[in-house]
């Protein structure tokens, strides 16, 4: 019998778990958040009861003065969010330190590293500190806080003889998924957007799959959010990763996902239009290839909410590998159609920034 429900299920509640902690003191701000408290939270090297591994570390100088980067970035941070967002920080980055140790082969927490390990942790830390200076952004009068679930498995003898590439096998599995959280006091709409946007992992990490998940924010104003999410999965012996995107876009004063009526009118002919300009643009973009897209297939694709992102300048239609009629080989596509284009079809009630100007 297959684990995948059960395991995916209560990662799920974990998730939602995680996106709720703000409810706590409903966006307070005390002194437990103070950079004194978040950068004694963070300091391994300070604690005289670490591990042999941060011994280690905390006397190579490179990956002191990374870690010290990292650090005040994250204090920097918590500055701008509440108790419970501060403590999310914290807890992120004990999360990605344990992953980071996997991904670079330490597994024995007794045992200091050997300077190619110590090698590649400098090399993630200094990924780390560019990651973390956008842990907390404040866009269209929100403020967004990444929540992360980094974990990572050894990749056992086994798991390497099995997937068939033996010696050639990475050291670890890695699962990066990354979600936006609306940090502050947890309004009902704020509560529904965190529930709607927080993500789970879709693979058990013994099921030797590498599994990313990212985002980026396309507009936010008080009556709509629409986020990107970009998701890859990537199973060790595999012919090719699998990889797609989809959008999460929530009216903010009903506190529910974007539906196809909140953008157009019915009997308005949107889909047809939608469609023909799908696959007109989507034909010019791989007009060498001589590859024109099957109506069918571009239709079922454009009338999809859950692929339209919504920006400032218009409608973008996100058309993930296989979902246009094209082979794995040649990718995505995007098809961007401007607001006043779609004035005709557009339902007069729609929220800013769909909403057609007078």
């Amino acid at each position: 019998m297959s684990m995948r429900g059960p395991m995916i299920a209560a990662a799920s509640m974990l998730v939602l778990a995680l996106s709720a902690c703000g409810d706590r003191g409903n966006g307070e701000k005390t002194e437990e958040s103070s950079a004194e408290n978040i950068t004694a939270a963070l300091d391994v090297c300070a604690n005289p009861q670490s591990d042999a591994v941060s011994q280690s570390l905390c006397q190579n100088r490179s990956l002191v003065n990374l870690d010290s980067t990292v650090r005040q970035s994250l204090v920097t941070a918590a500055a701008e969010v509440s108790d419970a967002g501060a403590q999310m920080l914290v807890q992120n980055q004990r999360r990605w330190s344990g992953a980071a140790r996997v991904m670079c082969g330490i597994v024995d927490a007794s045992t200091a590293p050997t300077a190619e390990q110590q090698t590649c942790l400098e090399n993630q830390f200094r990924a780390r500190a560019d990651q973390v200076r956008t842990a907390v952004q404040q866009v269209g009068g929100y403020t967004f806080q990444r929540m992360e679930l980094v974990d990572a498995s050894p990749v056992t003898a086994e798991i390497a003889s099995a997937s068939g590439l033996g010696d050639a096998a990475p050291v670890a599995i890695l699962r990066d998924i990354r979600f936006p959280r609306i940090d502050g006091p947890q309004t009902p709409a704020i509560e529904r957007f965190n529930e709607l946007a927080a993500q789970s992992p879709q693979f058990r990490l013994e099921e030797a799959t590498n599994e990313d998940v990212d985002y980026s924010i396309a507009f936010a104003g008080p009556e709509l959010i629409s986020v990107r999410f970009d998701m890859s999965s990537d199973t060790l012996g595999a012919a090719h990763p699998n990889t797609t995107s989809k959008t999460v876009n929530v009216l903010m004063g009903e506190g529910r996902a974007l539906t196809e009526a909140d953008v157009f009118r019915a009997g308005s002919g949107w889909e047809d239009f939608l469609t023909e300009r799908a696959v007109a643009d989507i034909s010019r973009q791989f007009s060498e290839d001589g590859f024109v897209p099957p109506e069918r297939d571009v239709r079922e694709s454009a009338t999809k909410p859950h692929l339209w992102l919504i920006t400032e300048r218009g409608l973008t239609i996100l058309f993930p590998p296989y979902s246009f009629g094209a082979p794995y080989v040649m990718g995505n596509a995007e098809v961007t159609i401007p607001w006043r284009d779609l004035r005709p079809y557009l339902n007069p009630a729609a929220p800013a920034p769909i909403r057609p100007s007078a």
